[in-house]
């Protein structure tokens, strides 16, 4: 079992949850997402806490899983999430205009990214911005495709990264003696 499935996942007043054939809909003041559920895990909700159960053990690896998706829905209505990129490079800087962020990272031209339907950004400077999201899933897809367009390059460690992401720089080569 689970330890993680083992604890029932605490909910507010304000969140509404309800069953959709094999669906859990959860809404909240964020936003609304929708969790698949698994045939073999059982999934109860009792006054404002949701526990997750087995069925049979066939499908005990799914329990955490369903577990886990939940509760990144519960927090994700209520709070939200969110992840700050910073761009490191000379001369490199991004602008956010609405639903699109222009990078200047480099390249001849700049690269406008469209952000999808639920993501928005705010920049403070030029040399970073945040994305925020009520999906965790959606908001660290977006993030990658970002750093997709400039990937940290290992010896100056220039690129576009995630705040706290741990790097390790590669040492040059020397000549031979």
């Amino acid at each position: 079992m689970s330890r993680l499935a083992a604890k029932p996942i605490k909910f507010e007043n304000t969140v509404k949850i309800e069953f959709r054939e094999d669906n859990l809909k959860i809404k909240g003041s964020k936003g609304e997402l929708i969790v698949k559920l698994i045939k073999g895990i059982d999934v109860k909700i009792n006054d404002n806490e949701i526990t997750v159960n087995l069925k049979d053990d066939s499908k005990k690896p799914f329990q955490g899983l369903t577990w886990s998706l939940i509760n990144n829905a519960v927090i994700g209505v209520t709070k939200g999430f969110s992840k700050k990129l910073e761009i490191h490079g000379k001369g490199w800087r991004s602008t956010v205009n609405g639903d699109t962020i222009n990078l200047q990272v480099g390249y001849s031209h700049p690269v406008n990214y469209k952000l999808p339907k639920g993501v928005t950004a705010t920049q403070k400077n030029p040399g970073s911005f945040t994305l925020h999201s009520h999906d965790k899933q959606l908001l660290g897809q977006v993030c990658a495709n970002i750093q997709r367009i400039r990937p940290v390059e290992p010896y100056k460690l220039k690129g576009i990264r995630i705040e706290g992401q741990y790097l390790r720089r590669k040492v040059r080569k020397t000549a031979g003696v």
